[in-house]
């Protein structure tokens, strides 16, 4: 048998709110500048933003949402500031830059900035998982500028994915993405009869995001070139993607389990295993060593990753073990198929 790879090199993650900018012909790419230095002014003016704002939870099109106004010197309503909010407490994680140059283990980025989010929640959400990095989600949002200038909003909802593999997908800023693993899902989905849903209990946050991890030097309509952008963001749904269909879902095949899938290279062939057709590199494919024999226990063709209620065995290791946690599963170990 050959061996057959995806080399998704001509496919990188997208640097466009596809959903609000898809066919936006008022691109315009202006002079780049050092990363850690405008990161450096733009965390500044993220804060200062914090310091001096503060925050109505309110409703946007029947949607849980914030208003935000401008601190008065002399505040006679007691208004506190983002920054010292209590009861939605500001919160931050720190990222890297996944935008990457090619979807090969060797293509991250060259932007070595750790760069800070600040976040708040103003309601977890109710379902089972939050999303990793390469689930796909169905976010509603609504996006503004630091001058409090909406440039952006979907109340319907759209889905995204990463890393993108076609031309039928989209993706969000960075920024975006890496927000989501802070929300849950809706704990419950009621349809609306005329094409929409209702999402019950949905996860719902604001992100703070520097301009790195949003446009950096590319404008849009309504967003100059190095804006830091904030969202009001709805995680709806969360689903479970297997990129290259090799019958192993992607979040089981971040081996180290460090959140990031693309250092995950069992054979070392530059081809990260949630892209690779034939993870072990011994020649057979993938999905062809997690399919069941004729007359194995269970609903699926195939082997699950982990053994479940409907499935007593997950994939095997080559000396038959199916249920053994640790064990090295004989997709990924080539002296057995």
């Amino acid at each position: 048998m050959n061996k057959f790879k995806f080399y998704f090199i001509a496919f990188t993650a997208s640097l466009t709110l596809f959903s609000c900018h898809k066919n936006d012909d008022g691109v315009s790419i202006a002079p780049p500048r050092d990363s850690a230095e405008q990161y450096t002014t733009d965390i500044d003016s993220i804060e200062t933003y914090l310091k001096t704002h503060y925050l109505t939870v309110t409703e946007t099109d029947g949607l849980q949402d914030i208003s935000i106004d401008t601190l008065l010197a002399s505040n006679p309503d007691g208004h506190v500031s983002i920054w010292d909010n209590t009861e939605f407490p500001l919160q931050f994680k720190t990222v890297k830059n996944d935008v990457r140059k090619t979807n090969l283990v060797d293509g991250a980025s060259d932007d070595a900035v750790d760069y800070k989010l600040y976040y708040l929640i103003l309601n977890p959400g109710g379902g089972e998982n939050r999303p990793t990095a390469v689930d796909s989600t169905f976010t509603s949002y609504r996006g503004w500028k630091l001058d409090n200038e909406e440039f952006d909003r979907n109340k319907n909802g759209v889905w995204s994915s990463f890393p993108v593999l076609s031309s039928t997908e989209g993706s969000f800023i960075s920024g975006y993405r890496q927000f989501l693993s802070e929300l849950r899902p809706a704990e419950s989905v009621t349809p609306n009869g005329d094409g929409t849903y209702t999402f019950n209990n949905a996860g719902v946050g604001v992100v703070f995001i520097p301009s790195g991890l949003a446009y950096f030097n590319s404008s849009r309509s309504g967003i100059p070139a190095y804006s830091p952008l904030a969202f009001t963001i709805r995680l709806n749904t969360v689903k479970y993607r297997d990129h290259e269909g090799d019958k192993v879902l992607s979040i089981y095949e971040d081996l180290n389990h460090n959140g990031n899938n693309f250092d995950d290279d069992s054979d070392g062939d530059n081809v990260p295993d949630f892209l690779d057709l034939d993870d072990d590199g011994d020649l057979f494919l993938t999905k062809d060593e997690v399919r069941k024999p004729t007359g194995t226990p269970g609903l699926s063709a195939f082997y699950p990753f982990n053994p479940g209620t409907d499935e007593p065995s997950g994939i095997p290791s080559c000396s038959g073990d199916v249920t053994t946690t640790t064990r090295l599963r004989k997709h990924l170990d080539s002296s057995c198929h």
